[in-house]
């Protein structure tokens, strides 16, 4: 009895010897590890964002939801306008540009000049020009021709005389009398270069043309003139107004900017957006600059995108 009870004690011991000599090798190895991984510590710091007064909504977007993500890092919207976005990027000013246009021949060379490199182009999203009218307006369709003779003094694309009345269009009831108005976005905004380019075949604005600083101006101006028709990004979601397809050339059906035709291309006015950043090939970028680009890239900054009305791109 009493050797029985030896040889349990001692198969115990040696159970409870191996035991915590299994903890103690896997402890110090766990702490090995600790000391090797470098602790991630909050980034602080301010970025100054700009870009298109057209893209200010996803602007103001994009840096409220960052700073709710990222308290430490202030975020400064600086004056819109797509040229002034990527001067003020030259000059320093500016940490990050939201632009919806390539970037011009003579910024390449000014930044070249002064860098001695070309700033990074991220693509991010993806919208439209899109045209719109009132709801009371029964027109759901259009032909890039009709829309050069409305909104072009120049006739480039095949219309023989400019469209002044609804009637025109075989609009009937209360608008079938009435003079077309027309409106726009300013003509410093890649939706209107892009507008000018395609739809009026690189001609010029008649001169009762509307020029408005942005889609909520166009917005408010649909809204209280039924006869009127005007152009802004897709991101327009107004119960008062809707958006007309157009026929781009004869062979082809109309087209609606969705977000299908937009990420296909098959809506000739879609465009990618991006942000432009003076960043030297295989140099890491200041942290708070970093944050921002990869929380942009994220699920949280893919689903901003969407609530502003744009299309993400992975």
């Amino acid at each position: 009895m009493k050797n029985s009870y030896c040889k349990i004690l001692l198969q115990t011991s040696k159970v409870l010897i191996f035991y915590f000599a299994f903890l103690s090798v896997a402890v110090t190895a766990s702490a090995e590890k600790l000391n090797q991984t470098p602790i991630s510590m909050p980034v602080e710091g301010h970025l100054v964002f700009t870009g298109s007064e057209a893209l200010s909504n996803l602007i103001s977007y994009l840096a409220q939801s960052f700073t709710d993500y990222n308290p430490l890092i202030s975020v400064t919207i600086a004056d819109p306008g797509g040229m002034a976005g990527l001067d003020a990027l030259i000059n320093g000013s500016a940490d990050l540009v939201l632009s919806s246009t390539p970037i011009s021949d003579r910024h390449k060379q000014e930044f070249e000049k002064r860098f001695g490199y070309l700033p990074e182009v991220i693509p991010v999203a993806m919208d439209a020009v899109a045209v719109y009218v009132n709801n009371l307006n029964p027109l759901t369709t259009i032909s890039r021709q009709q829309l050069d003779a409305i909104f072009s003094n120049s006739l480039r694309c095949g219309e023989s005389k400019p469209i002044k009345n609804w009637n025109e269009l075989e609009i009937k009831g209360v608008l079938a009398n009435s003079n077309i108005h027309v409106y726009g976005l300013t003509v410093n905004t890649g939706a209107t270069d892009l507008f000018r380019k395609v739809v009026l075949c690189g001609g010029d604005f008649i001169k009762d043309f509307q020029a408005l600083p942005g889609p909520s101006a166009i917005e408010l101006a649909l809204i209280s003139d039924y006869a009127g028709i005007g152009f802004s990004n897709s991101t327009i979601r107004s119960s008062a107004l809707h958006v007309l397809a157009i026929r781009f050339d004869n062979k082809s059906p109309a087209v609606a900017p969705v977000p299908e035709t937009i990420r296909s291309d098959s809506y000739k006015m879609s465009r990618t957006l991006s942000i432009i950043v003076n960043h030297r090939i295989h140099q890491q970028l200041p942290p708070p600059i970093q944050t921002f680009l990869d929380f942009i890239q994220s699920q949280q900054g893919h689903d901003i995108i969407i609530k502003a009305g744009y299309e993400p791109l992975s």
